[in-house]
């Protein structure tokens, strides 16, 4: 709790143990609370840059990431608080997920990233992505730049699980869709205001 994370160096992780994101993180705060992640620079990771799993006012903070295998900067499981704000992703299958308000999972800010080049993961038979940004409870997300991205630019809620999320002024360029919004009947409110999206 409380550990901070700075101007480190971090590239080629793999994931020799096997499992589905537990192992080839560049960075893994795992149940840990009040954790910066901020100013490094991270490469070549198998699954994710940074992975927050149950960590709870999380900040992953003006870090510079490229060619990630999975989520870039990942926000899981049973949180509450995070704000993922001025980083720039070069290359992953999903740039930024807060996710998992199925398990708790809620409340974040997602702010003045930039976020490009995303891929798809055509050998996965289920999880394949291509995503900017997903979120989905009482989460906003404002002032990102999104290009490239071909499943879509932000993803808002899944299936049910979305409650109370604003997003705003942002720019989506290049996406298979440019904000598709989850129209589960279960599902909550959102507001979706003042974006643009282009190409």
């Amino acid at each position: 709790d409380g550990t901070l994370v700075s101007a480190n160096r971090i590239q080629r992780i793999a994931a020799k143990g096997g499992g589905t994101g537990e192992n080839g993180n560049g960075i893994s705060v795992f149940r840990a609370g009040h954790v910066v992640v901020t100013g490094n620079r991270i490469a070549d990771c198998a699954y994710s840059a940074v992975r927050g799993n149950a960590a709870s006012n999380f900040q992953i903070l003006g870090n510079s990431v490229s060619r990630i295998g999975e989520v870039a900067l990942y926000v899981e499981f049973g949180f509450e608080g995070a704000i993922v704000a001025n980083n720039l992703v070069d290359g992953a299958a999903t740039g930024i997920s807060v996710t998992n308000f199925n398990e708790g999972g809620r409340l974040a800010v997602v702010e003045g990233n930039l976020i490009r080049n995303l891929h798809r993961r055509e050998h996965e038979p289920v999880d394949k992505r291509g995503e900017g940004i997903s979120v989905e409870a009482d989460s906003i997300v404002s002032g990102n730049v999104v290009e490239g991205a071909p499943t879509c630019g932000i993803m808002v809620g899944w299936g049910r699980y979305m409650r109370n999320c604003l997003v705003t002024q942002n720019l989506v360029r290049d996406a298979g869709v440019g904000i598709p919004i989850a129209s589960d009947a279960a599902a909550g409110a959102c507001l979706v205001t003042a974006n643009m999206i282009s190409n």
